[in-house]
């Protein structure tokens, strides 16, 4: 597999480190994105609208907010490294230096294989599936819904490993989304990125958090 594809698709081993996330980080998805996610639709009457497309005599209002919502879930997101449940953090270190070892010549695989799993298959589908990690009780209204899929978009773009760079901002589809991620080519998005990752793929012991439940597992 080439590096810029590195467990993107689904396999078993990668199939097997999302049900681990799911399980293990459920409790971290909660303290991490419920408080952002409840305000999100929840209520209606004190949530932003943001209308799809992001045009007409309101996109200026619309792109202000959802920068809001992007900006907030992720600063929660690169301010959690300390609250990352051991297992995920000790299976992220794993991934790391085995990417780092099949591709010596990338210095950047290693971020690439840790970003993969705890953005794009972690943090990006709680986002827009928020239900199905028990951060609501419901499946969300469609504007609710739309919403949380161009937040969930902002997120994995964010979290690729690398600058926004030209190429990655031809690749959507709509001209908004396009021009909207312009305003996020900056260092300091890429650095907190990288610190994040950093943090989350390091075998050091995190301090005690209280953060931490008991997991069940079902049978069957």
């Amino acid at each position: 597999r080439e590096a810029n594809t590195i467990f993107r698709g689904n396999s078993l081993a990668t199939r097997c480190v999302d049900e681990m996330m799911k399980i293990v980080g459920k409790h971290y998805l909660k303290v991490t994105l419920k408080p952002v996610i409840d305000e999100v639709g929840y209520p209606a009457e004190t949530s932003f609208s943001i209308l799809i497309p992001l045009e007409g005599d309101n996109v200026e209002i619309n792109m202000e907010n959802l920068r809001y919502y992007v900006d907030k879930v992720f600063r929660e997101i690169v301010r959690s490294s300390i609250s990352c449940p051991t297992l995920m953090c000790d299976v992220f270190y794993s991934l790391r230096h085995l990417a780092a070892k099949r591709f010596p010549n990338d210095p950047h695989v290693q971020y690439s294989a840790v970003s993969s799993f705890v953005f794009l298959r972690f943090f990006a589908v709680a986002v827009v599936s928020p239900h199905t990690f028990h951060l609501r009780p419901h499946h969300p209204d469609a504007q609710t819904s739309r919403t949380l899929t161009l937040i969930s978009k902002a997120i994995q773009t964010l979290g690729s490993w690398g600058s926004l760079t030209k190429s990655k901002l031809s690749s959507f589809k709509e001209t908004f989304m396009c021009e909207f991620f312009k305003t996020f080519q900056e260092e300091k998005f890429t650095e907190s990125v990288k610190k994040f990752l950093d943090d989350v793929s390091s075998t050091e012991s995190k301090e005690p958090s209280g953060l931490s439940e008991p997991v069940h597992l079902k049978e069957g």
